[in-house]
């Protein structure tokens, strides 16, 4: 005991301390263990949770490269169709251009034939008026 007053401890010491064991055993029936009864079910809870967000994640990404397969095929397939409807402007376009060609080329030979006949027909006019034009010019320059 004298030890015990020489580190001062005294009657109080033993009072508190069988407070303190009777708080503790009260406390850790009606609050410790509850709360370490749901701690252990929300760990238990969240392990399977997590196992089952790790498959869902999974699953996610597969449907995902699954997905962009499918969208690189598509892709192609619409290209494909895409190309073959170009070539096939391309040659319709070409078709009409050639076309135009040989019309626009008709119409500038019959319109180089016309003029040719038109000139033609000009020279010949001016032939027949040429006596006609220099009788004139004579008569003309003997009057004055």
């Amino acid at each position: 005991m004298t030890i015990l007053h020489q580190l001062g401890l005294n009657q109080s010491f033993f009072f508190q301390f069988i407070i303190f064991a009777i708080a503790y055993l009260v406390l850790s029936q009606i609050v410790f263990a509850p709360y370490t009864k749901a701690f252990t079910q929300r760990e238990e809870k969240t392990k399977g949770g997590e196992e089952l967000a790790g498959e869902y994640k999974h699953k996610a990404d597969e449907l995902k490269a699954q997905y962009e397969n499918r969208a690189r095929q598509v892709s192609g397939q619409v290209k494909t169709i895409f190309d073959e409807y170009r070539s096939e402007a391309n040659k319709e376009c070409e078709q009409i251009v050639s076309q135009a060609r040989s019309e626009s080329q008709k119409i500038i030979e019959a319109a180089r034939q016309k003029v040719h006949i038109e000139l033609s027909e000009a020279e010949k006019k001016m032939k027949s008026e040429i006596p006609l034009v220099a009788q004139e010019i004579t008569q003309r320059l003997l009057v004055k």
